[in-house]
């Protein structure tokens, strides 16, 4: 809504108003509005530290970031995080209480964007170039200073957690495909967790990284690998799980033979262990016609010898030369292996 007046034969800069909600509080003006993206951003402003070096504060815009947003839109999702705006001249807003309208001058630039430029910037872009009939919320204040501003900015970004990476794999289950790799993996996560009969029974967390407990992170790196390759692909859920389990209780039983126990629920070892998965199912079936978990014991006993001091760290290069080193000893191994004449 555009408004105007006369004054002495000049016309006025021109207004906009629209309804509100006055939610100020002491000294800080604070209004709530439902906009159409293109109705607010013209008259908005963006004070980014690449232009500004000694007044600004924003981020540069990622133009990607602006454009998943707007995909995001299309797809018919709504973006609920308001975009909150600086009013830096307030004796030209005015709040009319009967009205419940909040008017301010229609003039390019008027409001300062303290938080949601990229919100903004995607709402317009969704607006424009896919035709979104959209309203996005605003927030207004007013009677900040130039720091205030500032500290308004680093206080909502500052004190925003991101969900960890363990909690959103963990929330997939509500979003995968039955049947799919994904939604078998955390099947197995949540089974081997519950499962007293389960080597990794009590060591799995969903939430979050612990000492002693392996996250889905790792559990996720470890069996994406494996899940749609032999042997496992083969096999139904029930089988998958009971190979998997043998295999993990073969390592267990030569690790907590020297009192390593604790190394199977560590997230470098875990993943080391599952990058030799395909060849020591191999060996498995050559030598011992089975994957029983007293194959995968014969098999892993060089575990014992193992110097576990020379391996630190969980990055992938740790991670990496520790399964070179369990995939080697692996090897030397096969050179005293017996094949087995136990068929059954």
């Amino acid at each position: 809504m555009v408004t105007g007046r006369r004054v002495a034969g000049k016309r006025a800069v021109a207004r906009k108003a629209f309804a509100a909600f006055n939610l100020s509080h002491g000294e800080v003006g604070l209004f709530s509005l439902a906009l159409k993206p293109s109705e607010i951003f013209p008259f908005t402003r963006v004070s980014r530290v690449d232009e500004d070096q000694e007044a600004g504060f924003q981020r540069a815009l990622d133009a990607h970031r602006v454009k998943r947003i707007a995909e995001y839109i299309k797809e018919g999702k709504v973006v609920p995080g308001a975009i909150i705006l600086s009013a830096q001249d307030p004796e030209r807003i005015n709040f009319n209480a009967d009205t419940g309208k909040l008017s301010f001058p229609a003039e390019e630039g008027f409001f300062l964007v303290i938080d949601g430029q990229h919100r903004l910037y995607g709402s317009v872009k969704a607006e424009a170039d896919h035709g979104c009939q959209i309203r996005v919320p605003v927030c207004i204040l007013t009677n900040l200073t130039h720091p205030e501003e500032v500290q308004y900015f680093i206080d909502i970004n500052g004190n925003q957690k991101g969900v960890s990476k363990t909690l959103r794999i963990e929330l997939t289950k509500f979003l995968v495909e039955e049947e799919s790799s994904d939604a078998i993996r955390l099947r197995l996560f949540e089974d081997f967790n519950s499962d007293p009969e389960s080597p990794l029974f009590g060591h799995l967390s969903a939430t979050q990284r612990s000492v002693g407990y392996i996250s889905h992170v790792p559990f996720k790196a470890a069996l994406d690998r494996i899940l749609d390759k032999d042997p496992l692909k083969k096999f139904d859920y029930d089988k998958k799980k009971k190979l998997l389990n043998n295999y993990l209780a073969g390592v267990a039983d030569n690790l907590f033979e020297v009192d390593q126990g604790k190394r199977l629920y560590q997230s470098a070892f875990f993943q080391a262990i599952f990058r030799v998965f395909e060849k020591a199912c191999e060996i498995a079936l050559m030598y011992h016609r089975n994957y029983s978990e007293n194959a995968f014991s014969q098999i892993f006993r060089f575990l014992q010898d193992l110097n576990f001091e020379t391996h630190s760290g969980s990055n992938e290069d740790a991670i990496a030369m520790l399964a070179k080193e369990i995939s080697l000893m692996l090897d030397v191994s096969l050179t005293t292996a017996k094949v087995s004449d136990d068929l059954l």
